[in-house]
């Protein structure tokens, strides 16, 4: 990203038009309300982990992470919910970055642990998370739809 100058800072209320117009981008749907609600919630807590990137005061990737308790673990982990590039800045650090954010917030909280549920089918995504040190967890999930 020669020239071009990104920044990461946390998220704030104020930012879900931006995230909602990258999400439009990479979906091609509207889900306000889904977003909406998840940034609602997820901010504003005692450890805010969630961060966007910019570019000229542009928001051009998010990510919305949160922290829970994990019983196995007897200790709080973070947990990314979910994040997003807008295309035009794939493939050039923005996302590496994010969670870059993320993985020193959590550091400097003591906080040990960070998850993420991918796709099985989203090979891509798994190798991302992979080459930033991630490693295939001891859970699989199930789920019921009702």
């Amino acid at each position: 990203m020669a020239g071009i100058e990104m920044k990461i800072r946390p998220m704030e209320p104020e930012d879900i038009n931006g995230i909602l117009e990258v999400d439009r981008k990479i979906s091609g749907m509207d889900r306000a309300v889904t977003y909406q609600d998840l940034v609602r919630k997820g901010l504003g807590g005692e450890v805010d982990v969630s961060f966007v990137a910019e570019v000229d005061n542009q928001l051009v990737g998010f990510l919305l992470a949160y922290l829970t308790y994990v019983r196995e673990e007897l200790s709080e982990a973070c947990v990314i919910q979910i994040f997003g590039v807008d295309p035009a800045y794939q493939k050039r650090g923005t996302a590496s970055k994010l969670i870059q954010a993320l993985m020193e917030k959590c550091r400097a909280k003591k906080i040990k642990l960070i998850r993420v549920m991918l796709a099985e089918r989203d090979g891509d995504l798994q190798g991302f998370f992979k080459r930033l040190g991630f490693e295939h967890g001891r859970y699989i999930e199930y789920s019921k739809s009702l």
